[in-house]
């Protein structure tokens, strides 16, 4: 057991130093130490190996049977009594002249069984996958949570040799535990939600912040809706839909109202009540198809429609 632990330790430390220097990332980062499930381990004989008890670890991971996990499933060992080593080592690591950093905004994970089985993923069907856009920060343990899958999936899905992630990198990620609102919200560019926002702000400055919310909302149900495309460009860019694009104001730099607005109709906040239409009735040079539209709400100058 001592053995073991001991060698848990240096190992742990061993890929910390690696880790920070070849990387330019804040000393107070939040480190999480990996653990992935072999073939035939319990949680018992996880938990007795790392001296922690099996509810100790169950609730660390949010498990609510012990008799549910299975080989590749990645554990999060908890820390407690390496807490001081960890400080310790920080402490001598970042001070003096050293330049090395972590984020602190980031968890970094560490595996300390490196020569772990590989997860299967020949379950992961082409439906269930997305892309996902790596933005500055981004780290693949955060992602893997953020998913609900592990990093070994990741790595596995997109042939990754390790988890090093550059800002601007797209990769396949697995959405199955989430909503098709929640995956793009996940799945979408900083370009995306930049022409959002544009969008937002050509249709509807001037108007309430709800009824902007509400425009942002109605340009994501089109995405999710199988009656139109299913991106945000060629949404916003479908001939005679968006006067902004007419007009030339989705050239216009977004406001912050606009770009708060985006934001909240890509989280899911949806004041149109499901809209796929709206119109201005002082503006509206054709309304006879409006009376094939059934009207769901009116919120400042704009009408939302089904």
């Amino acid at each position: 057991m001592k053995q073991a632990k001991l060698k848990m330790i240096q190992l742990f430390f061993l890929m910390i130093f690696f880790m920070v220097c070849f990387s330019s990332l804040a000393s107070s980062a939040q480190l999480q130490l990996i653990y992935v499930v072999q073939r035939g381990e319990t949680l018992s004989e996880i938990a007795t190996t790392y001296d922690v008890s099996r509810d100790k670890l169950m609730q660390w991971n949010d498990i609510s049977n012990a008799n549910n996990i299975r080989a590749g499933d990645e554990l999060t060992i908890p820390t407690t009594e390496l807490e001081e080593q960890e400080r310790d080592f920080n402490k001598r690591l970042f001070s003096g002249d050293n330049d090395y950093s972590l984020n602190s905004q980031h968890s970094y994970a560490v595996r300390i069984n490196p020569d772990q089985e590989t997860p299967e993923i020949d379950d992961i069907s082409e439906d269930e996958l997305i892309t996902y856009h790596v933005s500055p920060g981004d780290t693949i343990f955060e992602i893997a949570r953020e998913f609900n899958t592990s990093i070994g999936v990741i790595e596995a899905l997109n042939d990754m040799d390790n988890s090093d992630l550059r800002a601007g990198d797209t990769i396949t990620v697995p959405a199955r535990e989430l909503s098709q609102r929640q995956a793009l919200s996940r799945s979408i560019s900083e370009e995306e939600k930049d022409l959002l926002a544009r969008a937002i702000y050509g249709e509807a400055r001037g108007e309430p912040y709800i009824g902007q919310v509400a425009v942002g909302a109605v340009i994501i149900n089109r995405i999710l809706s199988p009656d139109f495309p299913d991106d945000i460009e060629s949404v916003i860019y479908q001939s005679g839909q968006f006067s902004p694009v007419e007009d030339g104001s989705i050239y216009l730099e977004p406001d912050y109202e606009a770009i708060s607005a985006a934001n909240e109709a890509l989280s899911g906040e949806d004041p149109s009540g499901g809209a796929l239409f709206f119109y201005n009735p002082d503006k509206a040079t054709d309304r006879e198809w409006t009376t094939r539209r059934e009207v769901v709400v009116t919120i400042g100058n704009h009408v939302f429609m089904k």
